[in-house]
């Protein structure tokens, strides 16, 4: 199987540790592009064949996502900085989607294939606030090492269990094609949402 979207893995994101208070400088795009939505294209993320579970135990993969457009980030719920500020900024903006926040999928990944079970997605995502629009999944590691390269989010494991990585949000036609990322804590979002507009549009 072949993905292009490896070709953004080359490039180098600054990792952003969550318990230090430090974050990225850079919050500017990352990529813009747009691919043609069709059913589960070769370049679509939803070709990946892992499952995930969610905060409500269930097993899905990541095509059962397919059909509206998503907002898919990667964080952990032990992060006492980036993570939460990166959960209210798709959370934020959700909340300028009004009406049209239903028709739209966002989806939390946890780095923490150790800790993140179902049990305690579904605590951070009721600590959050997070309403029935957010989906929430634990992986393997491996599962989560590919996403991670596929959508250019870099992370590593630091020895106190937390992680350092990049803070990316992504945007996904409905098809699982990547037309757009930002990157940054608290990030201007005008063209996420302009993004996100369009997909609804068709």
């Amino acid at each position: 199987m072949k993905y292009h979207l490896l070709l953004f893995a080359i490039s180098a994101l600054s990792l952003a540790a969550c318990n230090n208070g430090k974050q990225s400088a850079f919050t500017g795009d990352v990529v813009s592009t747009a691919a043609p939505v069709g059913t589960i294209p070769e370049e679509s993320i939803y070709n990946l064949t892992d499952t995930f579970t969610t905060q409500d135990n269930k097993t899905i993969q990541l095509k059962d996502f397919s059909g509206k457009p998503t907002v898919m980030v990667m964080i952990f719920t032990h992060c006492d900085y980036a993570c939460p500020r990166l959960t209210a900024d798709v959370k934020e903006l959700e909340g300028r989607l009004g009406k049209n926040a239903d028709k739209v999928n966002f989806v939390l990944t946890s780095f923490d294939a150790e800790r993140d079970f179902p049990d305690q997605l579904a605590k951070y995502k009721k600590d959050m606030k997070l309403d029935d629009n957010f989906t929430l999944l634990h992986g393997s590691d491996d599962a989560v090492r590919t996403l991670s390269v596929l959508l250019n989010v870099q992370y590593q494991k630091n020895q106190d269990g937390n992680f350092s990585h990049s803070n990316v949000i992504t945007v996904l036609d409905p098809s699982g094609n990547l037309i757009y990322q930002k990157e940054g804590i608290q990030a201007n979002h005008d063209e996420t949402l302009k993004k996100l507009n369009e997909l609804l549009k068709g």
